[in-house]
């Protein structure tokens, strides 16, 4: 198999979750009651839960659209009393679901990595000032393999640390992404990390 058959339709569309602080102003906060603990949020259309800290509450795209090009399904959670900048909220945990052109079994995933470090390189190009903490690496999360890259950037006058999960399971590709201003990534880096270990996919 060539990697490309598979990843050259998500690779296309896969900037706007890295550059996801964009995609804060036209996030609008849903009216559902907050929690203290943690809330799971699951996806039945698409199969997969992720459990957040309740400071995250569920958002939504105002124009109903998707804020990450073609993806099929979208959620995304912003610590409302968190980092803002332009009215746009920094401290976010994001789910974006892409459909492939065909199911990738976990054995061809490694083959996909040369692919998207250069998806990942090309995209880290076009950011401000943007530096690599942690490369990209393969990794497993509740037996769903993908990659990781851990990245920060300037954006709206802020310096942001991000890192994006690029999972793969069956049909689908989930990109999870949590990121926050740098100066809080310290302070919610467990319940990020809590949020995307979370994360399954039936």
């Amino acid at each position: 198999m060539r990697p490309s058959r598979v990843a050259a339709p998500l690779l296309a569309v896969a900037a706007a979750t890295l550059l996801l602080a964009g995609c804060g102003g036209s996030v609008s906060i849903g009216t559902s009651p907050e929690s203290t603990g943690p809330v799971t949020y699951t996806d039945a259309d698409y199969g997969y839960s992720i459990t957040r800290d309740g400071m995250f509450s569920e958002g939504t795209v105002k124009d109903g659209g998707s804020s990450s090009g073609n993806a099929v399904a979208e959620a995304i959670f912003v610590d409302k009393d968190g980092t803002r900048a332009s009215d746009s909220y920094l401290d976010t945990i994001m789910v974006t679901v892409y459909e492939l052109a065909r199911s990738v079994k976990p054995s061809e995933v490694p083959d996909l990595e040369a692919e998207m470090q250069e998806m990942v390189d090309g995209l880290l190009g076009s950011l401000e000032n943007a530096t690599v903490v942690r490369k990209l690496a393969p990794v497993e999360v509740n037996g769903i393999p993908g990659f990781s890259v851990t990245y920060t950037f300037d954006d709206l006058g802020e310096q942001l640390t991000a890192a994006s999960y690029f999972l793969f399971k069956d049909k689908y590709e989930y990109q999870v992404t949590i990121q926050s201003a740098t100066d809080r990534w310290d302070e919610l880096k467990g319940k990020f990390d809590q949020a995307v270990q979370s994360f399954t996919v039936n």
